[in-house]
């Protein structure tokens, strides 16, 4: 290790990892940075994980094993306890790292003191590490300096819904351990993440590397895709709601804000009514698109694809249930669904 450089900590909370924790792993052990540990933190594990991460014998692993299950919010919250050095990336078991991921994001921290964390793109890749697509930065939200405020990201949330990337983020240490100190998951369940990157824009800025120096697993076994397949409303709005009854968060947007925040809102709701008419509940699904046919939805279309593929998918369910073609329309929705998501 080079102590003239600044001391990262790469926690990495695990669960049953066995199938993906050795590429994970080696993907971190052969970064660029060399001033870097790496704290597992291990939840109780009951298969082969904790004997595959020993088995990569390196100076640089630590492993903390726990011998109860306290959950994912739990197991992240000890990574935060864990966390030593100037920076801090919580990085998962399940996804790649690029060789020089942690070298480009610490010197984009270096260079810019006022930033709390730095965020990357991502390569999409599947169970079986084949590359299947990409994570980007929204276009239009682009900053020369790399820097982007509060104000900024929230807009762009309310445009395009949550667009960082967990598992990229390197905060600094000191953000994390004395200013967040804690995912607040009972409030925000699945989109706690959000909320954290919220919390650390309303103190610094964030950075934002438009590189893809990570590749991001997509698995069907993945809490992400349960979510795809819910009938309730996107924990996403639990977060956004949070901070829109705020005065001062409400202050600073304009009607475009609100009407973006309206256009998600349907799209969640057409969403979550073609899982209803696949699982069988036309009239429950009938009723989330009731506005499919109003002038919002219809500029909606012509202004993106997103909000054209919404209104498309409202109208061809419209169609099915007025026709009652239940079962030709599960199966087609169904494989809508698949083609389209990401």
């Amino acid at each position: 290790m080079n102590s003239a450089l600044p001391l990262v900590c790469v926690c990495i909370p695990t669960y049953n990892a066995a199938t993906t924790i050795r590429e994970t792993l080696e993907s971190i052990l052969e970064q660029t940075y060399v001033n870097l540990i790496i704290r597992v933190s291990d939840n109780s594990s009951t298969d082969e994980t904790l004997e595959i991460i020993e088995s990569m014998a390196d100076s640089r692993v630590a492993v903390h094993r726990h011998d109860q299950n306290i959950g994912g919010e739990g197991n992240f919250n000890r990574c935060i306890q864990l966390a030593e050095g100037k920076y801090t990336a919580i990085f998962h078991a399940d996804d790649v790292y690029e060789p020089n991921m942690v070298a480009k994001q610490v010197a984009f921290l270096e260079a810019h003191p006022e930033a709390g964390a730095v965020f990357t793109e991502a390569s999409l890749i599947d169970e079986m590490s084949n590359m299947i697509g990409e994570m980007r930065l929204p276009q239009g939200i682009a900053s020369p300096s790399g820097l982007y405020d509060f104000v900024t990201i929230f807009k762009a949330v309310l445009r395009h819904s949550n667009f960082f990337i967990c598992p990229s983020v390197m905060a600094r240490t000191q953000v994390y351990q004395q200013e967040l100190k804690c995912w607040r998951w009972e409030l925000f369940k699945s989109s706690a993440d959000l909320d954290l990157w919220l919390r650390i824009l309303q103190s610094h800025p964030i950075g934002y590397l438009p590189e893809r120096l990570m590749r991001y697993r997509i698995s069907n076994s993945q809490w992400s895709a349960r979510v795809r397949l819910e009938t309730e409303r996107a924990d996403f709005f639990l977060v956004i709601d949070h901070y829109l009854a705020q005065e001062l968060v409400r202050a600073l947007l304009d009607a475009t804000d609100f009407n973006n925040y309206r256009r998600l809102d349907r799209r969640d709701r057409v969403m979550r009514a073609a899982n209803l008419f696949i699982t069988g509940y036309p009239k429950q699904a009938n009723g989330l698109v009731h506005d499919i046919f109003s002038w919002d939805a219809l500029e909606g279309a012509l202004k993106s694809k997103r909000g054209a593929f919404v209104l498309l998918i409202g109208v061809y369910m419209k169609l099915l249930i007025l026709l009652k073609l239940n079962k030709i329309g599960k199966t087609s929705l169904a494989y809508i669904k698949q083609v389209t998501r990401k």
